[in-house]
């Protein structure tokens, strides 16, 4: 009786390997499977690297490198198969690049009929879930992303823009009173800019009374939209996730305690109470999105581009000193604007990624290829901005001054396009005004040499804290103890 119930059990883990395994290789087949193209196109290459190609194993090792290190992936894939290929990914819609300059140009600047991104936005935590809207699909997100977009333009005149840099020297006055003696210019720069752009967009009154929360909670989550992480937030595990909890507390400081102040002075709540889509006025639950998203973008954004243009800065000896001895601070601030140029150029985000509701077809090299709709459209800004057929005079060295010839370089910058930055004036003054400001207080000595950069599909994240002395310049001329240059590098 035992030997007949050792065979039963023995058939039936084979009947289930058998299943499984049958089940492994369809799925392996599937995966594997060609992308149809219409007659007289052909589609681009599918990019298979490395152990890729070994069935089931190649599963694995692509959700690793898509999870671990896309941009990495997406270089290596570049330099073997060319500007065009196609990532397939696991679970996930296929993601073809295009990675040459006219390509960056005429993605980008598709209609948000052809490519959207409301579908890329919706899988991203906090904005496409978490916090809730009136709506959970990807095309009513897009509607409000569209709105806020609009709503930051109108917000950002150029004549109030310009105003900007008579209010930093109060705020860093503020910031600084908290500070000891050495200082984590990871924490501190982010601080300063999340005031500065706060109150531009918030008003002094709400920034006043909450302004140390958004600060707190808002840089949680930026510092959570990472893949791997991203791809937690959609598991149990989320609910111990610190962005998780922070995008909770946003929500209800927003739901339950900013509606006391509809009445105060500020240009966001007044934006949100006048905004309307296909002349509907926002629902409650839309307004309070549309106030999370707007500040998301004011503050976030500029304080990344702040805090690593001031690292380059302070990584190349001389051009902290070079910023001092400008005469005026209108020239000052435009020379730390060709800085954060530079900054972006080098070090820009991983990818930008569009979904494309109709196929789209281009010609290379007298081919014709056809991309389906239902998958990705990305550009990979890295490739672009290190070619040196669009950026001259060694495009791998630092050099805010290539601004300044002729041609000037053509880079992946602020994106373009119907969702390409609307803020790109507002984050070159926060930044100029900033670190000007910073520069002719202090010597920034940097204890530590600056912390890897961890380049991610949304923004660039300090690996770890940077530990710096600030010395007044008072104090610094008499004892500056070590080279910050010398440290930094």
């Amino acid at each position: 009786m035992a030997r007949k119930k050792t065979v039963a059990v023995r058939l039936g883990l084979g009947g289930l390997a058998a299943i499984v395994a049958a089940a492994g290789t369809r799925y392996w087949h599937w995966y594997t499977r060609p992308i149809e193209t219409p007659p007289g196109t052909v589609s681009a290459p599918l990019a298979w690297l490395g152990l890729d190609r070994i069935p089931i194993v190649g599963l694995a090792t692509r959700l690793k490198w898509v999870i671990t290190d896309p941009v990495e992936l997406a270089a290596r894939c570049r330099a073997a198969y060319g500007d065009v290929f196609t990532l397939r990914i696991p679970t996930f819609s296929d993601l073809t690049y295009v990675t040459g300059g006219e390509d960056y140009a005429n993605a980008l600047t598709l209609p948000t009929d052809h490519a959207s991104i409301g579908p890329v936005l919706n899988q991203v935590p906090t904005v496409g879930y978490w916090f809730p809207r009136e709506q959970d699909d990807p095309q009513t997100l897009q509607q409000l992303i569209m709105t806020g977009r609009r709503m930051m333009a109108e917000l950002l005149p150029r004549s109030r823009v310009d105003s900007i840099p008579d209010q930093v020297a109060d705020i860093v006055d503020r910031q600084a009173a908290d500070w000891s003696d050495v200082v984590d210019l990871s924490d501190a720069v982010y601080r300063i800019v999340y005031e500065v752009a706060g109150r531009y967009f918030v008003g002094d009154e709400v920034w006043d009374q909450f302004g140390s929360r958004f600060t707190t909670y808002y840089r949680r989550i930026a510092d959570g939209i990472d893949i791997v992480r991203a791809a937690l937030s959609i598991t149990p595990y989320h609910y111990l996730m610190p962005e998780y909890k922070c995008t909770r507390k946003l929500y209800r400081l927003i739901r339950d305690e900013l509606p006391a102040y509809h009445g105060a002075e500020s240009p966001l709540l007044r934006s949100i109470a006048a905004s309307a889509i296909a002349e509907e006025p926002l629902s409650v639950a839309d307004r309070r999105w549309m106030f999370m998203y707007v500040l998301w973008n004011a503050t976030n954004y500029p304080g990344t581009y702040t805090y690593w243009t001031l690292v380059d800065l302070l990584a190349r000896p001389g051009l902290a000193d070079r910023v001092r001895a400008i005469p005026t601070r209108a020239a000052r601030h435009e020379f730390l604007r060709r800085c954060l140029l530079e900054t972006v150029r080098m070090y820009p985000v991983s990818s930008l990624i569009r979904f494309l509701e109709k196929p789209y077809e281009f010609r290379r090299d007298n081919v014709t290829y056809h991309v389906p709709a239902g998958q990705l459209l990305g550009v990979f800004p890295p490739a672009l901005n290190r070619d040196s057929r669009h950026v001259l005079d060694d495009a791998d060295v630092y050099d805010p001054d290539r601004y300044l010839r002729s041609p000037a370089p053509r880079i992946a910058g602020f994106g373009r396009g119907p969702f390409g930055c609307v803020a790109q004036h507002f984050s070159e003054t926060v930044t100029a005004a900033v670190i000007n400001e910073l520069l002719e207080r202090y010597e920034i000595v940097p204890l530590e040499k600056a912390p890897p950069r961890r380049v991610r599909v949304h923004q660039t994240y300090p690996a770890k804290p940077l530990p710096a002395m600030l010395i007044p310049r008072r104090v610094a001329a008499h004892a500056l103890p070590v080279d910050c240059a010398q440290i930094i590098l």
